[in-house]
């Protein structure tokens, strides 16, 4: 996956969360309230995707296929680690007055994951059809 790609595949993704967000915050007013957590969870989000596919493009070139498999894993966790912190930080830092802020990281959440599926299979790909 060439770099034209990602960034312009990224730049759908966050383009989707934003609607998305926007749409949750028109329907649910009490929203407003965590419009800064919903832009640095998109914030982080997207540096996330970011050194992942610069990292993704570096072990995908390795003759170790391990490799790469394990970078998935670490991803996976290091994912997991941002969220929990993001969503910790959120609740102990703002002490917000709901738990309707859930709702936008979710689907922040999950469009950013499907996202990067999509680029590290093509990332994982490209190592495949360079030997052939």
């Amino acid at each position: 996956m060439e770099p034209k790609h990602f960034f312009s595949g990224l730049a759908i993704t966050i383009i989707i969360q934003i609607g998305i967000c926007f749409l949750l915050i028109g329907l649910l007013t009490p929203l407003r309230a965590h419009v800064n957590f919903i832009a640095v969870t998109i914030g982080a989000m997207f540096l996330f995707s970011i050194m992942l596919y610069g990292a993704a493009k570096v072990y995908a070139k390795s003759k170790l296929v391990r490799l790469y498999i394990q970078l998935v894993m670490i991803a996976v966790f290091m994912k997991l680690l941002l969220c929990i912190a993001l969503i910790i930080g959120y609740k102990e830092g703002f002490k917000p007055g709901d738990h309707l802020f859930i709702w936008p990281f979710l689907t922040i959440y999950l469009s950013s994951t499907i996202y990067e599926v999509i680029f590290m299979e093509r990332v994982g790909r490209e190592k495949n059809t360079s030997k052939t």
